[in-house]
């Protein structure tokens, strides 16, 4: 019966949150042309309060400090060459402006996180029902701020709203069979929490730093610039605030 509940709510976490981002697609085109932007500079912020206020200090928790510091720098050469060979593999003019691996960076940092969030939910429930709902109500909560963020990058690198939308609901998937996985094997999946966490963090990191901060910087104007400040305070606030009252 408890397993019943883990998978529920695991459905809730992954596949509701990328349906209701998905309400994005009923906007007028001029209306979702105007958010891609500011989606971007909202994105930046959420993914790096994400790595730098919620994944790394929790692993820290579970492992020393080395080792997972090590594994967020290996996880940001790792997708430093997986970037490499995307661009290869998809443009091989050395006169190419677009360059952009963004889109299958952040599907595959996105499937890392949504793998821990399962192992959350599964581990709640396993504390208690109550605890189990508390837990799954956050991460539903901030994979929904991520979650738009995400599908702004996709849009921005090139996908339709379509791809965007499935990739995005692919990625989310992952959160299920790691809740099952999880609810099942916990102490042997507890261990390698830690070093998910690491990887994940390193992919938000790398996509915000290397991918998203110099599109920021296309545009030079004031309004612009302030903009994209107050976006991206606004990402890393909403992120903190969630992460603040995570159990």
């Amino acid at each position: 019966m408890l397993v019943l509940w883990v998978i529920a709510f695991s459905i809730l976490g992954s596949v509701g949150v990328i349906l209701l981002v998905g309400m994005f697609l009923l906007f007028p085109e001029a209306v979702q042309d105007m958010l891609v932007p500011c989606l971007i500079s909202y994105a930046t912020g959420t993914l790096l309060a994400a790595s730098l206020l919620g994944l790394i200090p929790h692993a820290l928790e579970y492992s020393e400090p080395s080792l997972i510091l090590s594994t967020v720098l290996a996880g940001i050469i790792l997708f430093f060459l997986l970037e490499k060979l995307i661009i290869w593999r998809h443009c091989h003019d050395a006169e190419c402006e677009v360059h952009s691996a963004a889109g299958p960076m952040i599907i595959i940092g996105d499937a890392f996180h949504n793998f821990v969030d399962g192992a959350i939910i599964a581990a709640s429930f396993l504390s208690s029902i109550t605890m189990g709902i508390a837990a799954s109500l956050s991460v539903i909560i901030h994979e929904i701020a991520q979650e738009v963020g995400d599908f702004g990058i996709l849009l921005h690198s090139g996908y339709t709203k379509k791809q965007a939308l499935f990739w995005n609901l692919l990625s989310s998937i992952a959160t299920l069979p790691a809740s099952v996985l999880a609810f099942y094997t916990l102490k042997i999946i507890r261990a390698a929490i830690p070093y998910v966490m690491g990887i994940s963090a390193a992919s938000f990191l790398y996509i915000a730093l290397a991918d998203l901060s110099p599109e920021l910087h296309r545009k030079v104007e004031t309004k612009y610039a302030i903009r994209q400040f107050v976006l991206l305070l606004a990402g890393v606030a909403t992120m903190a605030i969630f992460l603040r009252f995570h159990p």
